[in-house]
């Protein structure tokens, strides 16, 4: 296709190739709907598709996420209860999900296999343009009336619990009233996830007519990526949607232009907090610059957000961390709505320090434009950018998804999709801009120092904010309770009813929703092939792949015994090391090198159990660094000096870092509490869940505390113990691991891997398990929050990768999840998420919840469908969808850097091709018969021995200690 080709009712608007990322993007529209699509195409087997609407929520009652959750809760050809979560465990999808933006609402979904795409596209696009909107689906995901055990009334519902849940965290609500600020007469102003006070405003009627007003054809653009020819996406489009559509004028889905300040706007607000603390205090000041449109003034704050504040060593970064006024510091810009704010963020400030800090970002940003910035760190940074452009990943999203949100959010804005995918070209032009050595200057004085349009944020902690809301609720639910007639309470009941009743009922999902069929899932999964070459000073292995000119080099160590005392401490190393000095140069020298020279440096460690046996351990530690084929000698230079000369006597660096790591470890168990129950929950079970307890969980963030907190009195016995681990850990043999073209390998053998193998080898003595005692009973755990955050874990002893019953208990935890949990806890118990998994390395079988309001209830519902799952109660189409989910897992795409480190830990661990292959058959062939077993023999038989973990508010958990039939005692999490 070219453009101005016309293929059935469509016309190829355009047709560019994109040798940069070896693609050709294709741009059409629908003649007689002027449907808008957009195709990336490439040889990518993950084929990815996205339905994006243009949205403009006016208020905080949540319109927008309400109704992206309402329309994937059933439509005209799908009319049953729960499309979306059932469409998860009917296919082999590699992503499914979708999303509420400030300006926007998406559903993409991902897939290997055609047939599996385009049943989830059927299901997609009924959902978004035909979905049946009910008022049961609007009292589930919404909010509705509830009589609790006590009969008094409360609020419940998906998202009302999510957002509940949600803004509990301090960061959430600063970038919340920075938004309000900045944004005060435009969409962006308005929290689109929604309030919980202003969701309980929301009716079902506002729901049905945003869908009406905001949900059209014209308002959509329809985004394919991957292998799919066009001609097949444009054929479904037009047979299963496009001609019943009737011709629509093309809207004007444009946001309208905020109208720019004359005087900044400055708010003092609090955030919840559970107990007083020095230091937490949040700070947060937004400039409003460019428009999305200005993609090279954009590319150009992206340079200029890495200079300034891309490392601890950067001009404005170091300036702030130095001052005192704050622990931590970040710069983000958020590209991809109308027009761009530039946001600074400070944590763990005193209340005097965030008086101070407006002035000291001004004087900064002027003093550094007095001294000017280095031409070293200007290429720096744009060599930075220009790698992270040319890397294939999407990181958390499939790569041809990101693609998206750099592309396809510019076209709807009215910009080209092309510039958002261009990468040569863009930097060539910036590189030009940036000969003008006033450019950056005079950047930083539009946008930031002659610019009155930013709003400055302050947070102060305040401890009774919870209470408040709290009691503000109630006091909200009262006056309604007030005015309730016998006629009212008795609708309200029925309501409550009937949506259980629905919610329980079991429905024949077979003949209305596509399956993947069996044949149609891969016999057998990817593998990675190693090609190693043993030399005398260890051994290098290579996965050749296309990677766009970057190489991916992982230099791993096996690692001596450690005593239970030195794990946390081996967490403390590796997070230190990348930041610290080393081969001659200071910190702020080696910070600028890197940035200068690769793509980014990670210092890391792997228990990697034993595919036959999980108490055998492999440890490693690890550096894996990136950079363009062009700078291996400097990557691999860096790699070395890290290897050797790390500098552990800068002890005001060393503090400096603490304090950084403490305010964000302190931050992560108030704001991701789910990760740290599972691990307590765990820890009792297995030699890696202890000592991943002891590395990751409270216990590490309380000797961090107490470190930082002790600082003087501590660092010296702190750096002997640094310097003799990172001696013990990484002198050993080496291990080079490396992803990349073979032009790109042949490059570094021919010139013997730039010295990484010229070192003095210390054989390490043989791993043994440390020896750890540890006796973790169930409890909750205090934070600020009106949600909770619950675990429940079972101990199944020495389950390896090879035991005959792995592969049942893994597929036992997707049935219990998608026949029990779900429908228990989410839909009817109103909370954000739950599940349940089979974590053989930890020996444990766990269930979890989140953003619940529940915790007893929750706690007996995991006892019951435990119970249930064991009894038999699941049918054989809940076998292959628990089979499905777990064949998932095994085939989600590795991105090319990352194949080779893929494939040699699974070597380290034991979990070889073969064995791969039989417990993916084990999954497949797996029989009620066998998941019955398993569930009574590892699970029902250690119901007393279980521990349950829960973080929620203090309150919360005080109310739900008398009905939980456990020795519960509640304590602070930190």
């Amino acid at each position: 296709m070219k453009a101005g080709d016309t293929y059935r009712n469509f016309i190829i608007k355009s047709c560019k190739d994109l040798p940069e990322i070896e693609s050709k993007l294709l741009e059409a529209e629908h003649k007689p709907t002027g449907a808008s699509i957009m195709m990336i195409v490439n040889d990518d087997e993950e084929n990815v598709f996205n339905i994006c609407f243009r949205t403009c929520p006016q208020t905080s009652n949540g319109v927008a996420h309400v109704l992206e959750h309402m329309v994937l809760c059933g439509s005209e050809n799908y009319p049953v209860r729960d499309p979306f979560f059932s469409m998860t465990r009917r296919s082999l999808n590699t992503f499914i999900n979708a999303f509420t933006g400030p300006d926007f609402t998406c559903y993409p979904a991902a897939s290997q296999i055609p047939e599996d795409f385009y049943n989830l596209l059927s299901v997609y696009i009924d959902a978004v343009f035909h979905p049946l909107l009910t008022k049961q689906s609007f009292l589930q995901e919404a909010w509705r009336y509830e009589f609790n055990s006590e009969n008094q009334l409360c609020y419940t519902g998906v998202v009302f619990n999510e957002m509940k849940g949600a803004m509990m965290s301090g960061e959430a609500r600063l970038s919340e009233a920075l938004n309000a600020a900045i944004f005060p007469s435009v969409t962006y102003g308005v929290n689109s996830g929604g309030e919980p006070r202003e969701i309980v405003t929301l009716s079902h009627e506002d729901v049905r007519a945003f869908h009406q007003s905001q949900y059209s054809i014209n308002r959509c653009l329809f985004y394919f990526y991957g292998n799919i020819k066009p001609s097949r996406h444009l054929d479904f489009l037009e047979e299963k949607l496009l001609r019943q559509a009737t011709k629509l004028e093309k809207q004007a889905v444009s946001v309208p232009l905020q109208k720019r300040f004359k005087e900044p706007v400055r708010n003092i607000l609090t955030y919840p907090v559970d107990h007083q603390e020095e230091d937490k205090v949040l700070f947060g000041i937004s400039w409003l610059t460019c428009s999305i449109l200005e993609q090279q003034e954009l590319l150009a704050l992206h340079v200029l957000e890495i200079i300034l504040m891309g490392t601890d060593a950067s001009p404005l970064k170091s300036r702030l961390l130095k001052s005192g006024f704050c622990k931590q510091t970040e710069m983000s810009i958020e590209n991809d709505i109308r027009e761009i704010p530039m946001t600074l963020v400070c944590k763990g400030c005193s209340p005097a320090g965030a008086q101070k800090l407006e002035a000291l970002i001004f004087a900064s940003l002027e003093e550094i434009i007095r001294e000017g910035i280095s031409e070293n760190i200007v290429e720096g940074a744009v060599h930075q950018l220009e790698l992270s452009r040319k890397e294939i990943t999407g990181y958390s999203l499939p790569y041809g998804l990101s693609l998206f949100f750099r592309s396809g959010l510019l076209k709807q804005h009215g910009g080209s999709a092309e510039d958002g995918l261009r990468i040569h070209s863009l930097f060539s032009e910036l590189r030009n801009s940036l000969k003008n050595s006033d450019y950056l200057a005079k950047l930083i004085r539009k946008y930031f120092l002659d610019n009155p349009h930013f709003a400055r944020v302050i947070l102060l902690p305040d401890t009774e904010l919870v209470a408040k809301e709290n009691k503000d609720e109630q006091q909200l639910l009262l006056s309604v309770s007030e005015k309730l007639t016998d006629e009212n309470k008795e609708k309200i009941q029925q309501n409550v009813r009937e949506l259980t009743e629905s919610q329980e009922q079991k429905e024949d999902l077979n003949g209305i929703l596509p399956n993947l069929a069996l044949d149609k899932v891969p016999t057998s999964g990817k593998e990675f092939p190693l090609i190693k070459e043993g030399l005398s000073q260890g051994e290098v292995l290579h996965h050749e792949c296309f990677t766009n000119d970057i190489v991916f080099i992982d230099v791993v160590l096996d690692i001596p015994p450690l005593s239970g005392e030195e794990l946390p401490w081996l967490r403390l190393l590796v997070f230190l090391m990348l930041q610290l000095g080393c081969g001659g140069r200071s910190y702020k020298e080696h910070l600028e090198f890197l940035l200068e020279h690769t793509g980014g440096v990670d210092v890391s460690y792997d228990f990697s159990p034993h595919a036959n046996k999980n108490s055998f351990l492999s440890p490693s530690v690890s550096i894996r660094g990136k950079a363009l084929s062009s700078k291996s000698e400097k990557l691999c230079g860096i790699i070395s000096d890290m290897l050797t000369s790390v500098d552990f006597t800068d002890i005001p660096r060393i503090r400096e870092l603490l304090m950084q790591h403490n305010e964000a470890l302190t931050n992560s168990v108030r704001n991701s509490p789910m990760s740290y129950a599972v691990s307590m929950a765990c820890s009792g079970n297995s030699i890696t869940g202890a000592m991943s307890y002891l590395t990751t969980g409270l216990p590490y963030v309380k000797k961090i505390r107490e470190l930082t907190k002790n600082f003087d009195q501590n660092i010296d016995e702190a750096v002997v113990i640094l310097q003799r681990l990172y001696t013990k850990c990484f002198s050993g043999k080496r291990q080079i691991v490396i992803s990349g073209s073979a032009h790109n390998y042949q490059q570094l053998k021919d010139n013997k891997f730039y010295g990484l193998l010229d070192y003095l080898i210390v054989i390490p003595e043989p791993w043994e398990n440390p020896s750890i005692n540890l006796y973790v009973t169930s409890q909750g755990l205090h934070i600020p929050a009106r949600a909770a955050f619950n675990a429940l874990a079972f101990p199944i002893g020495d389950i390896a990768y090879d035991h005959p019953d792995a592969a049942a208990l893994t597929v036992a935890a997707e049935i219990l999840d998608n026949v029990v949990l779900h429908t228990k806890i989410r839909e009817q118990g109103g909370a954000y998420g739950s599940g349940a998994a089979a974590n053989l390395s930890r020996g444990s079988f766990y269930c979890y919840s989140y953003r619940d309001p529940e915790i007893a209830t929750t706690y007996k519902t995991f006892l019951k469908g435990v119970s249930e799952i064991a009894s038999g109660n699941f049918t054989k189409e809940d076998i292959y969808e628990g089979a499905l989910g777990v064949v998932q897992g095994l085939d989600m795409p590795v991105a090319p850097g990352s194949r080779a480190s893929v494939a040699f830990y699974r070597l380290k661990s034991g979990r070889i091709p073969v064995l791969r292959q039989a417990f993916r058959r084990s999954v497949l062939e797996v029989t009620k018969e066998h998941i019955c077993m398993v569930m009574d023999k590892y699970l029902e038989s250690t119901v007393q021995e279980t521990t349950l973990i829960s973080f929620a508010g203090e309150e919360m958990l005080r109310n739900n200690v008398l009905t939980l039939d456990k020795d519960f005692p509640i304590v602070p999490a930190i």
